[in-house]
């Protein structure tokens, strides 16, 4: 019913190729390597591969266009439905213990992309000997019947101690001293031949039939990687933070990789996060009506906001300014160099971008693309090289509602933009159309209503660039999609965590991997210059309340969040009075031995999440018992 990823027995042997896993058969293909050797010929313990493109497409027969490729392979219609992959147990069975003919291995697929367990394109795979129609793929108990909870657990599975002392073994057979020779042959890992690399020289091959045969035994039955290294792969350096009963600082350094974002490295059941730098934004904010930020980041530890009609350029220190009568963008010097000494001097000017005021920019973040929103509903897209702004396309579907707030990935190829109606549309940046309307459930209520859709407007999109998910703030909700749309979450003034009068003003997504189920996938500014952030439940679809910023920064509405720092540890904060500020996790060297100790207890105990739904009532006695010496008590 649950998966141990503490117990050895949960895994196979890493050290033994997929023939090898169950004795019975591995005697068999010791048998035939013996009969093969006998008889003259090349020598090898199997007739087919571990990876070869039929096996990719017998997995990801789901998705398009995999579907299509497994329909031509076959002439045009689905394998036997016996033969199809249906059932998780059954592939495992068959590629460990069953089936003389499989040896294969996963493929990446399977530690991030549960869609291909799904039938969602309705495609007919016939029906099983035994009556079963072929559908979705049946998964182990553990799963409880979630292809997310699947692949989530299989990557943790993946990064566990276990395997992190165990896969270099793995390694050895496939890029390793385990693939050719003695030691190959002794760990019964020999495969055809013409699968190696050298064996067959196809540019040597004068004759077209065997240059073509040759390339298609390699597309269709597979082929054995270069051999990248000729000795034992060393094992990955698994540290433990506890030694002795103490923490050992020592082993900080390895364990901040793999520390989700906002969690305290060596403790990540905690999150809690304190001001480490304040100022006033300066940048951009000359004509404006408010002082209010739009945009911040960090230049050489140094804080820069800009104001609300601007937009950041990271790479080039440059910033973009919108909003005036020329409806277009100016692009303005953000941060001094030495190639450019004046702060705030205007570099290009870009007239007539839109055919109304531009109410929303934003930058990719390698700089090489703008997006565009105008109050005419429009959105446009540029490729920006530096001095010359390239119309790309322009972007139609908000049906009369003003852009309010864009975003963009270039990782998933990815803009979201979000309108006065509150809509937040998805759009395609590599082909450069429309692809899908985020639905949030209260908003459809809404519509009933028209009163009720004037209020709520899109007041924040934000892309997570490490799994495609997308953090929207509508109205006063919360929620987040993953990258196909699906809502994964969604919270409400209703809920309880906030009320309107401190309702979210701001919202912004990490890059936390849905696998670190610890991390903090998004955080929030409020009317009061609260600094809320959250965690996923990922098994009740529901977000969680991880850590309130209890030394507040900001007295006023939020208006701008960035997520900075290599292990995005580190957090911009701008408000609606210009005041700006950094603040960052706390590392385990500043506790003192009191907190210290609490902490080891609960490394110990193997608790998860200590500070889970912590609320304003119980935040100053959280403070006080636990991080003392943020206010000076011990």
């Amino acid at each position: 019913e649950e998966l141990d990823l503490t117990n050895p027995k949960t895994f196979r042997d890493l050290s033994k190729p997929m023939g090898a896993q169950s004795e019975h058969r591995a005697q068999a293909f010791r048998e035939k390597y013996r009969e093969y050797e006998e008889g003259g010929m090349e020598p090898a313990h199997y007739g087919t591969h571990y990876s070869c493109a039929a096996y990719v497409l017998y997995y990801l027969m789901r998705l398009e266009p995999f579907s299509r490729l497994a329909l031509r392979l076959q002439g045009g219609r689905f394998d036997v439905a016996d033969r199809l992959f249906h059932n998780l147990g059954s592939s495992w069975k068959s590629s460990s213990a069953e089936n003389q003919q499989d040896v294969r291995e996963l493929i990446p697929e399977f530690f991030y992309l549960s869609e291909f367990l799904l039938n969602k394109n309705g495609f007919d795979y016939g029906m099983t000997q035994t009556g079963n129609t072929i559908h979705d793929v049946t998964l182990p108990t553990w799963a409880k019947g979630s292809p997310e909870r699947f692949i989530r657990l299989n990557r943790q599975a993946l990064e566990s101690e276990y395997v992190s002392k165990h896969l270099n073994l793995w390694i050895d057979l496939v890029f390793g001293y385990k693939q050719r020779g003695r030691e190959a042959i002794a760990a019964l890992n020999v495969f055809p031949h013409y699968s190696y690399e050298g064996n067959i020289d196809v540019d040597s091959l004068d004759d077209p039939i065997l240059r073509e045969s040759a390339i298609q035994s390699a597309q269709n039955f597979g082929q054995t990687p270069k051999c990248i290294e000729r000795k034992p792969f060393a094992q990955r350096t698994v540290v433990q933070i506890l030694r002795d009963k103490s923490i050992d600082f020592g082993a900080l350094t390895y364990l901040s990789a793999l520390t989700p974002p906002f969690c305290i490295v060596g403790a990540p059941q905690r999150v809690y996060i304190r001001p480490t730098m304040t100022d006033t934004c300066k940048v951009g904010t000359a004509g404006q009506s408010d002082p209010s930020v739009g945009d911040l980041c960090l230049v050489k530890g140094q804080l820069v906001g800009v104001g609300r009609t601007c937009a950041l350029i990271i790479p080039q220190k440059k910033y973009y300014r919108f909003g005036g009568p020329n409806n277009g963008v100016s692009v303005h010097v953000g941060s001094t160099s030495a190639r450019h000494r004046e702060l705030n001097k205007m570099l290009t000017i870009h007239d007539s971008m839109h055919r109304a005021p531009i109410s929303a920019a934003k930058a990719s973040l390698n700089g090489l693309w703008l997006a565009t929103g105008s109050v005419d509903s429009t959105v446009r897209v540029w490729r920006y090289d530096g001095h010359n702004a390239d119309l790309r396309a322009t972007l139609c579907g908000h049906e009369g509602g003003h852009i309010t707030c864009i975003d963009i990935s270039t990782v998933f190829g990815t803009i979201v933009t979000g309108c006065a109606h509150g809509n937040v549309l998805v759009w395609d940046l590599r082909t450069l159309t429309f692809m899908r309307k985020l639905r949030h459930p209260f908003k459809e209520e809404a519509d009933k209503s028209p009163e009720a859709v004037a209020s709520k407007p899109v007041v924040s999109v934000s892309i997570n660039h490490k799994n495609g998910n997308i953090v929207t703030l509508v109205g006063a909700h919360l929620s987040i999609f993953d990258i196909n749309a699906k809502l994964m979450a969604t919270i409400g003034p209703s809920d309880g965590e906030y009320g309107i009068p401190n309702r979210p003003t701001c919202a912004i997504s990490t890059d936390c991997p849905e696998w670190m189920e610890q991390g903090v996938a998004a955080i929030t500014g409020h009317m009061t210059g609260d600094i809320l952030l959250w965690g996923l439940w990922h098994d009740t679809n529901s977000w969680k309340l991880r850590h309130i910023m209890p030394d507040k920064a900001h007295s006023c509405a939020i208006t701008a969040l960035r997520v900075a720092g290599d292990r995005q540890d580190c957090l911009l904060v701008g408000d609606k009075s210009g005041r700006i500020s950094a603040c960052k996790t706390i590392q385990l060297e500043h506790l003192n031995q009191q907190e210290l100790s609490v902490v080891a207890d609960e490394l110990r105990m193997g608790v998860k999440e200590s500070n889970t739904h912590i609320n304003k009532k119980s935040i100053a006695s959280e403070t006080h018992n636990w991080i003392g010496y943020m206010t000076g008590n011990d």
